[in-house]
């Protein structure tokens, strides 16, 4: 069997990491992994990680996904060196909370550049190749909450509802050329994201500059942010991916990721054309 080629974003740590090294060390050696990391600093848990697939079955390049020369330089080389893309897999994401009001212009087109343009781009340099080829597999790491935005995380949801609108649209397009689209959306998941996510939290809660109302919810909240860290791991995301998009020769488009006790509330408030249901449901998150 000649190795799928798969091109990985945001390999310095959680999600990407360990889907690099996921398909690094499969049994069959079904991939050969282009694994990337926006600077090479940011290389050496990776490098841990793969260990002696470094260089065999794992080869690290660097990539940011803000920087168009950058993805079409990479995608050129790729292609040269090992003669095709089979697979992206877009991981690369930045989060944080803030009152939304506070949210500066800066923070704001960081978030979109990483989150929502970044795998908008890497697709589009991707796509010619893919449909000249008629195949290939595009899978994005999108989140839950581009299914139901969370209050104080506005413009991280609203990232992933964007990036999530583009994919959704090119799935049906591309479908004619045998390229399937996957959105992979976990829930919250044990990385150092998650750990930014909750120090943000405890410095809102702890400025008093925060309206009451505001600091109320937001004490509401932390509950939940709190409790983040007992669920399930970037292993579990990278497998759940795999299995469901990769060892599929037809992929369906969603792929929600939430513990059975979550699922039944999410499908109850997608089911909502008024999205009153998921207000209610946030502002029960909010201690209302």
């Amino acid at each position: 069997m000649v190795p799928q080629i798969v091109l990985i974003t945001g390999c310095s740590a959680g999600i990407g990491l360990a889907t690099a090294k996921r398909l690094a060390f499969d049994v069959d050696q079904r991939y050969i992994v282009i694994a990337t990391v926006i600077v090479m600093s940011e290389k050496a848990e990776l490098v841990a990680a793969v260990g002696d697939a470094l260089d065999k079955t794992v080869f690290i390049r660097e990539l940011d996904v803000t920087n168009d020369k950058n993805i079409s330089d990479v995608v050129r080389d790729v292609i040269r060196v090992q003669g095709r893309i089979d697979i992206l897999i877009n991981v690369a994401g930045l989060a944080f909370n803030e009152i939304p009001e506070r949210v500066t212009r800066e923070q704001i087109d960081k978030l979109f550049n990483v989150n929502t343009i970044g795998p908008i781009r890497l697709a589009q340099a991707v796509l010619p190749h893919m449909k000249e080829r008629q195949a290939g597999k595009i899978v994005t790491v999108s989140s839950d909450m581009s299914r139901q935005a969370w209050p104080y995380f506005d413009i991280y949801s609203a990232t992933k509802f964007g990036v999530e609108g583009f994919f959704e649209a090119l799935a049906a397009s591309v479908r004619a050329f045998s390229i399937r689209v996957c959105l992979v959306e976990p829930g919250p998941i044990a990385t150092g994201l998650l750990g930014g996510l909750q120090n943000d939290m405890k410095r809102l809660i702890n400025d008093e500059t925060v309206n009451e109302i505001d600091h109320r919810q937001l004490v509401g909240l932390n509950r939940d942010v709190s409790d983040m860290d007992k669920t399930r791991s970037a292993d579990d995301v990278a497998a759940d991916l795999t299995t469901r998009c990769l060892d599929v020769d037809e992929p369906v488009l969603r792929h929600l990721l939430l513990e059975d006790k979550f699922m039944k509330e999410a499908t109850e408030v997608l089911a909502d054309l008024t999205g009153e249901r998921g207000v209610a449901f946030m502002r029960q998150q909010l201690g209302h």
